[in-house]
């Protein structure tokens, strides 16, 4: 018998039972706790506890001296049933469309079984819904995202190699996986980088690849602080992202779009010119790049390399068209 198929058979066992089933009985029911010593025995029945516990399956014991043994709590397991009318039905399929529609979007098989169980279908929501937030990095994030939240999930250190802008290659990085979220089209991670010893932020679109360590998988390698609220780190502007060093940048603004970037980079000097520190070059280079010949980006000049680059293959995509 396969570790999976105890697991089901041991929940299905301790479930069904009308009094609490102590670990001898266990012992006789399945072979694979017949076999050592007691203690190893208990040892192998622990190891199952703490994976069900893992997926949310709670099992309590009940010390009683006439009965003693282990039971499902099903109030601690499972969620209580959910009442929902039409209407609710409807506004969750909708919302659901949108995630669905965005190829970012890691989880579609998850949210789509659980729409079902829901009686929701997102393909039958009265009207179309679309998130005007910009444009998704794309498909390819959402196995980078998926395989980054199950990381963060189990709390598993993850090593991640990823290429800054204008960089040439990318350096491999171990992160302590703190909170994932999705901003203006764009998925972030933000963790304990141990290369720097500081919180740092990763744009998915700039991780190559992610692999989590797979020492101990039942045993989380480090426990996100208290004081960190990830909440907070939405809230803030891109601006002041932790993802490269801090960096002082210069831009150059036609006055009449000036407004759209005061609130973020300051009011400019009496010749057009915003200076701020950022610690996201990235964001600086696609705000420079909506505002199109409106701006020019002077310094860095690493990251005015980077427009360059960009505007260069606009130009290049055009005259293709146009042959």
């Amino acid at each position: 018998m396969d570790r999976l198929e105890r697991l089901l058979d041991l929940v299905h066992v301790l479930q069904t039972s009308r009094r609490p089933v102590s670990l001898s009985e266990l012992k006789d029911r399945f072979d694979d706790y017949s076999d050592g010593s007691d203690e190893a025995v208990r040892r192998k029945f622990e190891r199952d506890k703490a994976e069900l516990a893992r997926i949310g399956i709670v099992l309590r014991y009940d010390g009683d001296e006439d009965e003693p043994g282990y039971w499902v709590d099903t109030e601690a397991t499972y969620l209580p049933e959910l009442e929902l009318d039409e209407d609710d039905r409807a506004l969750l399929a909708t919302a659901a469309q949108a995630a669905l529609a965005d190829p970012s979007f890691p989880h579609r098989s998850a949210l789509r079984l659980a729409l079902g169980k829901l009686g929701a279908d997102a393909d039958d929501a009265r009207g179309r819904i679309q998130i005007g937030y910009g444009a998704s990095d794309g498909a390819r994030d959402g196995g980078l995202v998926e395989v980054l939240a199950s990381a963060l999930a189990a709390r598993k250190r993850v090593t991640v190699l990823y290429k800054k802008a204008g960089a040439d290659e990318a350096t491999a990085r171990d992160v302590d996986p703190y909170g994932l979220f999705l901003k203006r089209g764009a998925w972030y991670f933000v963790g304990h980088d141990h290369r720097s010893g500081e919180v740092r932020m990763f744009r998915v679109a700039r991780i190559e690849s992610a692999t989590p360590n797979d020492k101990k998988p039942g045993t989380p390698d480090f426990a996100i602080p208290d004081d960190f609220d990830l909440e907070s780190t939405m809230r803030s502007s891109p601006l002041h992202y932790l993802v490269h060093e801090p960096a002082v940048a210069k831009v150059r603004v036609d006055p009449e779009v000036a407004f759209l970037v005061e609130r973020e980079w300051g009011a400019p000097d009496d010749n057009g010119i915003h200076t701020f520190t950022t610690t996201y070059l990235d964001h600086v280079v696609d705000q420079v790049l909506a505002l199109g010949a409106r701006a020019e980006l002077l310094a860095p000049a690493d990251a005015r390399a980077v427009v360059r680059h960009a505007l260069e293959r606009i130009v290049t995509a055009h005259r293709g068209a146009a042959r």
